[in-house]
């Protein structure tokens, strides 16, 4: 196989180099059109140069790349809400004390045992016509109600930047909402908020659609369970499965199957493609097969909400059906480039979408590891073969999404190919069994014993993925990885797949350059780490967690003699690939790099021989931090998450009268300093 077969692949994968590196830089339009026209430039003297002397022709082709590469940066630009004068940022003033907003919720996301979470499209700010998007939150607390898609709301509260992460290595839910193009936050609390009208758009129809399926298939005795995995399967609604459920199926390799991806559209293709077979034999039959085809699954798109991952796999066998029909010859590697390049120029964010790189990886992987698989054994029986195939399909889909995996998740499950022999004839049989009755709910046909069978089926594969996910001898978690890994397991991988399609001594050199990045990645990676020595002090509601990090070793400093087992530790570890080498109680004095650091708790004592350069004060002590200040003098004050919220808030105005540093852990998160 050779890359530069593929060029519109190549191409593609540039125009992703420059979005990530706008990702970065965050340039203006201004700034990029310039460069964009300096590309061009570069690009047209390639060309002239090109035509005029044959032996400078690569010269056309990395002035090609080049172009891609700044056409990325443009699209990233055009894309970025901030650079537009007409979004709200640009007139906010974070520390004023209300604004007035009015906008339409557009978008439901998944609650949590406190809230109800929505998206916010603004209308105007203060007033002043402008756009955007915010994150809503609904206190659950403050309101039994919830909002729908559509409502139109008046709301007068501070507008709040997202909060990030309050611990090293822990998940950036600024981040990730960022590439949502959602940068703000406003709280709906003490009925500051009206629900003033209902905007009627696209959006408002099919959520009533899908709250109508929903409603039909609560009425038929669908279990909560059973609910909750008919809605991710059919209308891409994830939000009230059952935590127990989705961890089963993340530890036993089926996750991929609770997001509408490419197996479901695949699968609704080969129904599709069925039914509708019979209309080729007509005149013009098979142009007319094709749009129908493609209509059906763009409406299946719609229904499910447009989510990243089914408009990837929606727009990629969108391409496949045409080329199919239309007996065009269609390279799958171009397919995938013209899918991933259509798809950017709409919305450059899905490029970071967790959900998009993997379906592109298993695909990638899929169209090139599964046929070598298939090459060497092939068996004979039909039922036999067919199981097989979806082994090879698994084993190939794992491979190529194994590096991500471990990045994004750091655990492998190691019965993935027994998960997916059992659960994809499953997931096949219950997309038939609820299209037949969703199209039976609206033609108005009893189904009863339709979805008895719909819903036993899904009972059935829940039961079976449970099971599997129950031998935790086989789920290896808390695997280290970082990027450099990834990009270094993802090159080996496909130095891999050119040696073993063309197998010859001379192509030895390129799985042995796979290993030796792997290895600099890997071992590189174990000894920054080791030579990066640390105190911090972490954040935990009601909680004391400190460590000290030294040749990759932590040793914690907790009251919680089981803080080794907490989430945040185990983030941490993970990701400097170091251990817990034991728990420590807390002391009042530590000396750290020449730092003195004394430690007041509730007991409030201080009385120390030496004057501390840091005061951590922890679990609320009772004391006078005035003449604290007075006494110590020290160079900084330090409140973790263990003290009651009124009692920072009182420090912290004591040493700003007192001109001391003060940080609060529940306010700007970890504090560390170096070793």
């Amino acid at each position: 196989m050779k890359v530069i077969r593929f060029p519109l692949l190549i191409f593609t994968l540039f125009v992703v180099l420059g979005i990530c590196l706008a990702d970065q830089l965050r340039p203006s339009l201004n700034t990029t059109f310039l460069v964009l026209c300096g590309s061009c430039i570069l690009f047209g003297l390639g060309y002239f140069i090109a035509q005029t002397k044959f032996n400078l022709r690569f010269l056309f082709g990395l002035a090609t790349y080049q172009l891609a590469f700044t056409f990325g940066l443009l699209l990233f630009a055009v894309h970025y809400p901030p650079n537009f004068k007409s979004h709200y940022s640009n007139d906010l003033h974070y520390d004023q004390e209300k604004s007035w907003v009015e906008g339409i919720i557009t978008e439901k996301l998944k609650p949590n045992a406190y809230s109800n979470k929505y998206f916010l499209k603004v209308n105007s700010v203060n007033g002043k016509i402008c756009s955007g998007k915010l994150l809503v939150i609904l206190s659950k607390k403050e309101s039994t109600s919830t909002l729908q898609i559509g409502d139109k709301i008046v709301v007068s509260s501070k507008i709040k930047p997202i909060i990030k992460p309050h611990n090293p290595y822990q998940f950036d839910y600024s981040r990730y909402l960022e590439k949502k193009d959602v940068f703000d936050q406003l709280y709906l609390e003490n009925n500051n908020f009206k629900i003033i009208g209902i905007h009627k758009n696209t959006a408002y129809y099919l959520e009533k659609s899908r709250n109508s399926i929903e409603e039909y298939f609560k009425n038929s005795g669908l279990t909560e369970d059973q609910l909750s995995i008919c809605k991710a399967l059919l209308i891409g609604q994830k939000q009230n499965i059952n935590p127990e459920i989705t961890d089963a199926y993340s530890k036993s390799g089926a996750i991929h199957i609770l997001a509408i991806s490419g197996l479901h559209v695949g699968i609704l293709l080969f129904l599709f493609k069925t039914v509708l077979d019979p209309l080729q034999k007509f005149k013009r039959g098979r142009f007319i097969t094709a749009i129908i085809l493609v209509v059906l699954l763009w409406l299946f798109a719609l229904l499910s909400g447009l989510s990243a991952s089914v408009v990837r796999a929606v727009t990629m066998f969108s391409f496949v059906t045409i080329g199919m029909y239309l007996k065009r010859h269609t390279n799958i590697y171009n397919t995938l480039g013209s899918s991933i390049f259509i798809l950017l120029l709409f919305e450059p964010n899905y490029v970071f979408d967790v959900g998009f790189q993997l379906s592109y990886c298993a695909v990638l992987a899929i169209v090139t590891i599964q046929p070598l698989l298939s090459s060497w054994y092939q068996p004979k029986n039909k039922i036999a073969s067919y199981f097989y195939s979806i082994f090879t399909v698994s084993i190939a889909a794992q491979l190529g999404v194994l590096p991500l995996s471990l990045y994004y998740f750091h655990q492998f499950p190691g019965l993935f190919f027994i998960t997916n022999l059992a659960v994809i004839p499953l997931v096949t049989l219950i997309l038939i069994l609820g299209i037949i009755s969703i199209l039976a709910f609206y033609i108005g046909i009893p189904s009863s014993l339709v979805v008895q069978a719909f819903g036993k089926t899904i009972s059935l594969m829940n039961e079976i993925v449970q099971k599997i996910a129950a031998l935790d001898t086989f789920i290896f978690e808390d695997i280290p990885s970082n990027l450099a890994i990834t990009i270094a397991s993802l090159i080996l991988i496909l130095m891999g797949v050119i040696y073993f399609k063309n197998p010859k001594k001379s192509n030895i050199k390129f799985i042995l350059m796979g290993l030796i990045g792997f290895q600099f990645a890997l071992y590189g990676s174990i000894a920054y780490h080791k030579s990066q020595s640390e105190f911090i002090v972490f954040q935990y509601p009601q909680k004391t967690i400190m460590g000290i990090k030294e040749n990759n070793e932590l040793v914690l400093i907790s009251p919680d003699t089981m803080a080794h087992t907490n989430y945040i530790i185990k983030n941490y570890i993970r990701s400097n690939f170091a251990t817990v080498k034991k728990t420590l109680p807390l002391k009042n004095v530590y000396s750290i790099n020449r730092n003195q650091i004394l430690l007041v708790d509730q007991n409030g004592i201080y009385s120390i021989p030496q004057k501390p350069d840091i005061v951590i004060l922890t679990q609320t002590p009772k004391i006078n931090l005035e003449r604290l200040i007075e006494t110590l003098q020290p160079q900084i004050i330090i409140a973790d998450g263990s003290n009651y919220l009124y009692a920072v808030e009182l420090w912290k105005e004591t040493c700003r009268k007192k001109s001391i540093p003060f940080h609060s852990t529940s306010e700007k998160g970890y504090f560390k300093i170096k070793i």
